[in-house]
């Protein structure tokens, strides 16, 4: 490169540097509040900045050889073309922060609500007919069957698990078979329970989803029953008179 041109490029690296750092002071002045940007010189200030950063990128784009690799290596400068003196204010971005915890908050709140109530659906369904004893009590079935059958069978834990999780479902692979009277004792009381199991879980599904929830009483067949109890002579016509003031208020 001729000396001249390599010193006129020299030159004008520096003066865009010394623009981006004069940039950035007049940012952090107008976040220290010393200078307000926001006003009428402030504004042509950075127009001129934004111009002078517009100017250099055409330029590198315009003496590019390949513009396709100059956009994809230089993304960083054309993001600073785009004005966010609005965006990057503190009042903005306290704005931005606030709407932030905002949603934390409500996503933290439905979360919360949505898993209350799944354990509340959860045990409602697990304590209609006693399905959570019922469970309980093979859980523990399972774990002392599987205890008892590895020492009654000389095998290990996990076979035992196995053995006794299958023979509770009433599965029945067959690929782990007792041998020894106690072993088969175990397996006969497993059978049972697992037949009293699935039929149990069968009917708490069942009840389940197939429920309906309880009407409310309205005032008028609230009304109808004190009536009638007034008529058969178990209220008096005060207490009459109390409940449809209370319910036709």
């Amino acid at each position: 490169m001729h000396p001249t041109l390599e010193r006129f490029f020299r030159l004008y690296n520096l003066a865009l540097t010394a623009v981006s750092v004069g940039a950035l002071m007049l940012v952090g002045l107008d976040w220290l509040n010393w200078i307000h940007l926001n006003a009428v010189p402030g504004r042509i200030l950075l127009t001129v900045i934004l111009l002078v950063f517009a100017s250099d990128y055409l330029a590198r784009l315009l003496m590019a050889h390949t513009k396709a690799r100059m956009l994809a290596t230089n993304t960083f400068r054309l993001s600073a073309l785009v004005p966010t003196d609005r965006v990057m204010s503190p009042a903005h971005l306290q704005k931005l922060a606030h709407s932030v915890r905002t949603a934390r908050q409500t996503v933290r709140a439905r979360v919360h609500r949505a898993l209350a109530g799944f354990h509340r659906r959860l045990m409602r369904f697990l304590r209609g007919g006693g399905l959570i004893y019922y469970l309980g009590l093979s859980a523990a079935l399972i774990l002392v069957a599987t205890f008892v059958y590895a020492y009654a069978e000389h095998t290990d834990f996990a076979n035992g698990l196995w053995w006794a999780i299958v023979t509770a479902t009433t599965v029945g692979y067959g690929d782990i078979a007792p041998h020894t009277l106690l072993g088969r004792t175990v397996a006969v009381i497993l059978m049972f329970t697992g037949i009293g199991l699935i039929g149990t879980l069968t009917s708490s599904i069942t009840a389940y989803f197939t429920q309906t929830p309880q009407a409310t009483a309205s005032p008028a067949d609230e009304l109808l029953k004190y009536n009638q109890l007034y008529s058969a002579g178990v209220i008096t016509r005060p207490e009459l008179e109390a409940q449809k003031r209370r319910l036709l208020p």
